[in-house]
């Protein structure tokens, strides 16, 4: 396919040293120059040259695979844009290129992932907890108390953005990804250790994007959800807007009505769920796996006896990971005491449920473990490794009080999810809020749930933070009212703790990680006293969460910026440089727009890597116009026979961005290379016709840059046959065989399948 010739406005400029009569008028294209020489001298019909010609230029002119990244307009976004699938491959190693994934359940996305779409990948369960009936529960240390989870195989969190290299309808399938993935993750059900799961989220992105309504995240349901993703190439407007994931994170446990069984402790920190064992309450969900009950928005869950969803049980007091405990009854064999469920963790740790109602019996359920690297106990925070606010555990419950009845109120409540914000800037202010559930108030005599903890949020623009307010604050624990009854107080639920803000700028002083509050309980201490209304036994101290506010690009999670770092203050129609003649070249590009920027800077280089200014263009104004720029070099005599041509396209705030490298040889040269098997798979072959003997270096670039593999070759005078093998181990994709020889560059496209 031919390229149009766009007029409109042209260039032209000489660089100082270009001799006087230089004629700079003609501009070689694909039928006339050296090109058509060489063609000539082919000893083959006018035809078979033809047809040649068309390939070649067909295969210049192939557009290389790039993400859908828009250099124009303006999209309004008022429902969350993204669309959920579950990650169904069991393992994704580092460096896959490709991800087999389940279809889109219903309410979690109607839009496919098409060709060159951005992803998210990322790990939303994945830790190992010591699952012993003892106060190592958790962490396998007793020094947390029953919580927390270990460091093996603790791949919850990790995330990268990724190109899609295929297109995937909602119905599920293999997503090819144009680059290997950074991290691994994993898929398993319930079995030895709690359930892993991640999930592929398609990243609907718009050049500019408007907030048009609130937006809500779709809630977690076990696979998929809880994340919202907002990517903008230049500029989000939140317009007064609030997009919120509040209560969209890991559920909490299901509360129930039970009678009490015989066999058991109430120093128990695991017991197996009802009708199992008819005692005790259930722990809540996070990032160790998923109990059998939970309150899924508002209505019990009941998973079923084969998912029990963790190892030795998902009742009683441990705190699984992030996860709040259920309580233990004090009095097992009635399970009439009533004790309250823990809060859920994030940034700051869950609160512990309070006591019994008559033994005052401390068996409330553990709070969470915040996300800790649980081998040195220092904080594992990461702008590139986020968690949803863990669930709070359920409270004791024998005599269904509260509404909903049957045992449902001593319910916990769920945490906060994960918004993601990246765009160039930010403009009108707008809140985005994380925050976790608060448990119910309606229980009379019966204990409480814990509260859910704080979700996650990351913010990353070039200026604009300011006007964002971010919320990630802890959910607060159930309360009762046996007063009402005029009983004695039963346990309240504890508080979930503060959840996580990572930004790259200062962001509005209204935000807040703030720890939630335990629940009370309004009664005598014992019947005769008076009433009172206090925590009675719940962790009173509010566990606030992390903000940083000085994120650097470095600690993103990989390719977070793929569009925005690609964002130019100008449209590069085409780029491209010429050999005249006389040591002369000359340099031409075009723009269809102008948007802020300041001037161009041409820039050589003789090895591709090292480039020194040659000439700078001004650009006169800002405008969508199509503009024509010349640019003459007169090299000079120098003993390089190919040059590297960039354009350095700053704006007017002094930021810049490159363009694509342009080469252009200064010589025929006599040397003629051929590559084969193209696409290769194990090992290819560069044949070579040299005129004499010498040396030459192969180099193998992958399409990030980098230099995969390099060679040295003795060649022989007349025909050379390279072997380059060991590509078994590269991953998919197309890399470029660079061979340097006799002061020339040569490049073939090697695609690798």
């Amino acid at each position: 396919m031919l390229k149009p010739i766009l007029m409109n406005q042209s260039h032209t400029y000489t660089a100082p040293g270009t001799p006087e009569g230089v004629s700079i008028l003609m501009r070689e294209n694909s039928t006339n120059g050296p090109m058509k020489n060489a063609f000539e001298k082919w000893p083959m019909s006018a035809i078979c040259r033809s047809l040649i010609l068309i390939i070649l230029i067909w295969f210049v002119n192939v557009p290389a695979q790039a993400q859908n990244c828009p250099t124009s307009g303006t999209s309004t976004f008022s429902s969350n844009p993204n669309t959920y699938y579950p990650g169904t491959q069991a393992t994704v190693a580092v460096g896959a290129t490709s991800i087999t994934i389940g279809a889109v359940p219903a309410g979690y996305g109607s839009t496919g992932i098409a060709t060159g779409d951005i992803v998210l990948i990322i790990q939303m369960q994945g830790a190992e907890i010591n699952s012993t009936n003892t106060s190592s529960y958790g962490s396998g240390t007793v020094a947390w108390g029953g919580s927390g989870n270990t460091s093996n195989n603790l791949y919850a969190g990790q995330m990268e953005f990724a190109v899609a290299a295929n297109a995937v309808t909602t119905a599920g399938g293999t997503l090819n990804l144009v680059a290997g993935t950074v991290n691994s993750y994993k898929a398993s059900a319930f079995g030895t250790f709690g359930q892993y799961t991640y999930q592929v989220i398609r990243v609907s992105t718009a050049f500019n994007i408007i907030i048009g309504a609130n937006i809500s995240t779709p809630l977690w349901n076990g696979a998929v959800g809880g994340v919202t993703v907002i990517n903008a190439v230049n500029q989000l407007n939140m317009n007064g807007k609030t997009i919120s994931a509040a209560g969209a994170g890991f559920r909490g446990g299901g509360g129930m009505s039970l009678q009490g069984a015989a066999g058991f402790l109430k120093t128990d920190y695991v017991t197996m769920s009802a009708p199992t064992v008819n005692t005790n309450a259930s722990k809540a969900e996070g990032i160790a796996g998923t109990p059998r009950y939970l309150n899924n928005n508002g209505v019990l869950l009941d998973n079923g006896a084969a998912k029990e969803g963790y190892p030795n049980g998902s009742f009683a007091r441990g705190a699984p990971g992030n996860a709040g405990g259920g309580a233990t009854d004090s009095d097992p064999i009635s399970n009439d005491q009533n004790a309250g469920g823990g809060g859920g963790a994030n940034g700051g740790i869950g609160g512990y449920g309070g006591n019994g109602w008559y033994s005052f019996g401390a068996t409330g359920g553990r709070g969470g473990m915040n996300f800790l690297n649980p081998t040195t106990y220092a904080p594992y925070y990461s702008p590139s490794r986020l968690v949803m606010g863990g669930g709070g555990g359920a409270g004791t419950n024998n005599n269904a009080t509260g509404t909903p009845g049957n045992g449902f109120a001593s319910s916990g409540a769920s945490g906060g999810g994960i918004i993601i914000l990246n765009s160039l800037t930010i403009i009108n202010s707008g809140t985005l809020d994380v925050s976790g559930a608060s448990a119910n108030n309606t229980v009379q005599i019966d204990g409480s749930g814990g509260g859910g903890a704080g979700g996650s949020i990351l913010v990353n623009s070039n200026s604009g933070q300011a006007g964002i307010t971010a919320l990630a604050i802890g959910g607060t624990g159930g309360s009762n009212n046996p007063s009402l009854q005029s009983a004695t107080q039963h346990g309240p639920g504890g508080s979930g703790g503060g959840g996580v803000i990572y930004s790259n700028g200062a962001l509005n002083a209204a935000s807040s990680v703030l720890g939630g509050q335990a629940g009370f309980s309004t009664g005598s201490f014992k019947p005769g006293d008076p009433v009172t209304t206090t925590h009675y036994g719940a962790d009173s101290v509010q566990h606030n969460g992390v903000m940083v506010q000085t994120v650097p690009s470095s600690q993103l999670p990989p390719k977070m910026t793929i569009c925005q770092t690609n964002v130019l203050p100008v449209t590069l129609i085409d780029f491209n440089a010429t050999y005249q003649g006389s040591n002369l070249v000359e340099v031409d590009w075009s723009t269809s727009r102008q948007i802020n920027a300041n001037y161009f800077e041409i820039e050589r280089s003789t090895n591709a890597i090292n480039f020194t200014s040659v000439g700078q263009v001004s650009i006169s104004q800002s405008s969508d116009d199509i503009h024509n720029y010349t640019f003459n070099d007169y090299t000079g005599d120098v003993n390089s026979k190919v040059f590297y041509y960039r354009l350095k396209i700053v704006d007017m705030n002094g930021t810049y961005t490159y363009s694509k490298i342009a080469a252009v040889q200064l010589s025929q040269s006599e040397t003629k290379i051929s590559l084969y098997p193209n696409p290769a798979s194990d090992f290819a072959v560069l044949n070579l016709y040299s005129e004499k003997q010498g040396t030459a270096l192969m180099r193998l670039i992958d399409d990030a840059g980098r230099q995969v593999m390099s060679r040295t070759f003795n060649l022989n005078e007349g025909s050379n046959s390279l072997m380059i093998d060991q590509l078994t181990h590269l991953a998919k994709g197309i890399y470029v065989v660079q061979l340097v020889y006799n002061n020339n560059i040569y490049n073939q496209k090697l695609v690798k399948k």
